[in-house]
């Protein structure tokens, strides 16, 4: 019996230690709010519902107050009409339906000791609601469902809503994401340095994002054919690298894959 109540004793004095640390850990947590692009409807740019799309921006400071770190949201794609209207309804193709407050962490922290080479840095989230790694460019309606594949037209709206905010006058820039936007990075890298001064220090890095065109266990290519209705049904081609297209002419759904458009890349750094 006094085995037990010793261990109950010392349990008791741990999470008494521990609570005041787990408490200020919560509260530390760095939440950011949405940002809506209001300017986005005149750039034809909505989520796949018809939804504004938006970003979360938290400022930098000091020896990072010119420099900008933008981070694609993942979530993988949606390739057929019917996986497009189900995604449409959930937070991964509506600003509807997200939160909006998100947590900072990982590399978008503000904490120096956990982050120490990005936390004084602009720090921006952009969330992902086209289902096409942000570079689609068509429309869906039948006359009773409608559907907006407008991936690259969100790109650029939220790269113009930052842009007078100061990532106009970046001193340096870091173009990331995970998964789907870590391929995300790799669709957008060249373009992204056009925004900037011609002196900025620019680079792209994507996070398991380098998605392979290889046979599956079944000798099929199941991702190129999944990617192939991606680029089709989405609008994706005229989005592409332009020498890759060129150089694929009847498979254009190729330059979806990093792997083949890789050599036109001059800011990249992948793991």
């Amino acid at each position: 019996m006094m085995n037990v109540n010793a261990v109950l004793v010392a349990i008791t004095l741990a999470l008494l230690t521990c609570a005041p640390r787990c408490i200020y850990s919560d509260n530390q947590r760095l939440l950011v709010n949405m940002t809506l692009v209001r300017n986005a409807s005149a750039l034809g740019a909505f989520c796949l519902d018809g939804s504004l799309p938006a970003y979360h921006l938290h400022r930098g400071f000091g020896g990072g107050a010119r420099n900008w770190l933008l981070q694609f949201e993942g979530g993988g794609w949606c390739n057929s009409i019917k996986s497009c209207l189900d995604r449409a309804n959930t937070r991964r193709g509506s600003t509807r339906y997200m939160s909006k407050w998100e947590v900072f962490s990982g590399i978008l922290s503000n904490n120096a000791s956990l982050n120490p080479d990005f936390y004084n840095w602009n720090r921006v989230k952009l969330r992902y609601c086209d289902g096409a790694s942000f570079a689609g460019d068509a429309l869906y309606k039948n006359g009773t469902s409608l559907l907006y594949f407008r991936g690259q037209k969100i790109w650029e709206a939220i790269i113009l809503d930052l842009l007078p905010k100061g990532l106009g006058q970046a001193r340096k820039a870091l173009l990331s994401g995970s998964s789907a936007g870590g391929l995300s990075s790799f669709l957008h890298c060249n373009n992204f340095t056009k925004y900037l001064p011609s002196t900025a220090s620019v680079k792209c890095l994507s996070d398991a994002g380098f998605f392979l065109d290889e046979r599956d266990l079944s000798s099929n290519h199941t991702m190129r054919s999944f990617f192939k209705d991606v680029v089709f049904l989405h609008g994706v081609e005229k989005n592409l690298d332009e020498n890759c297209t060129a150089s694929s002419l009847n498979f254009p759904e190729l330059c979806f894959f990093p792997q083949y458009a890789l050599s036109s890349l001059h800011h990249l750094f992948s793991y």
